[in-house]
């Protein structure tokens, strides 16, 4: 089931596109890391389906429903957004900041029931009853603020820059959580502009750059792309293939960026001694060994961005 997709959307502002052309899917249960550098378009793409912008021209759904429709705003009614700050009264505690948010949005909660809430979200009640949030470390102030924009059932929680700051045991702490969320069945939207950041928490990644979405990828997907390989120019690719794929040693070939790619790790040594005794000229034969965030830097650099 989509939870959320956009057809060519697209936001301009003062004669520029701040977010051109996107069309991007999120199904339940995903986590999406929705990554970009800093002024990518990521918070103004959040904007447009929370419903706090409006498009200047294409369409999005929540939950199948248009956001040209009047029931769209029952749709979002499953969705709790943090954009860019969660906000949140200083001077109180988590049990009155959720209380008062009840009371915003209408819902009627027991103290029992947002106790339960806050444990969700990683919080230790008793140790906090009294706790004032302008205390809270800024990872328990996340944290709160994602209860408070749970308190009225959202199961499509979206997160901009949620792990901006956070030191690494709020980061670590911040990671759990929202895959326990995401198993009680959350699905995540999370912007960042680091994308190793979300590499252990995420499910499918969409990439995005000067407004325009380059690339939606799983995870598993983007590892086996960021994978090492070997890149082989040759006349001949077909012989070097034969050969490589004959010796034993090389069973996963394939092509990129027209050249042969051997992937694993596979010795170059061995492979330059297969295609001398076999009288096999090659014109370029390079290592690529890629962490994810290689790839990134890589696929802003195809020229892809319009």
């Amino acid at each position: 089931m989509n939870v959320l997709t956009t057809d060519g959307l697209s936001k301009i502002y003062k004669g520029h596109f701040a977010v051109k052309d996107v069309s991007m899917h999120i199904d339940k249960g995903d986590i999406y890391g929705f990554v970009g550098e800093n002024g990518a378009g990521k918070t103004t793409l959040i904007r447009l389906i929370t419903g706090l912008a409006a498009p200047t021209k294409g369409t999005y759904s929540l939950y199948g429903v248009k956001n040209t429709s009047n029931e769209i705003y029952s749709a979002r009614r499953r969705t709790g957004a943090i954009v860019e700050t969660a906000t949140m009264s200083r001077g109180m505690t988590a049990m009155e900041n959720l209380k008062v948010q009840c009371s915003i949005t209408g819902v009627s909660k027991t103290d029992e029931e947002l106790e339960e809430l806050i444990g969700r979200v990683g919080l230790d009640f008793k140790s906090i009853k009294n706790k004032k949030a302008g205390k809270f470390s800024l990872g328990m102030k996340q944290r709160l603020g994602i209860a408070m924009v749970m308190v009225s059932g959202a199961d499509f929680v979206i997160l901009d820059e949620p792990m901006n700051g956070l030191d690494p045991q709020g980061f670590v702490e911040m990671r759990e959580m929202i895959l326990n969320l995401n198993k009680e069945g959350v699905t995540f939207l999370i912007s960042s502009h680091i994308l190793s950041e979300l590499e252990k928490v995420c499910t499918k990644v969409g990439v995005i750059s000067h407004g325009v979405l380059l690339e939606e990828i799983s995870m598993e997907d983007l590892h086996l792309a960021a994978r090492r390989r070997i890149l082989i120019g040759a006349d001949d690719e077909a012989a070097v293939e034969a050969a490589l794929k004959a010796d034993g040693r090389f069973p996963d070939i394939g092509r990129e960026e027209g050249r042969l790619a051997v992937y694993g790790d596979a010795d170059i040594n061995a492979i330059m001694r297969i295609l001398v005794e076999k009288g096999l000229g090659i014109g370029t034969i390079n290592v690529l060994d890629e962490t994810i965030e290689d790839y990134y830097i890589r696929l802003l650099g195809r020229g892809k961005i319009a």
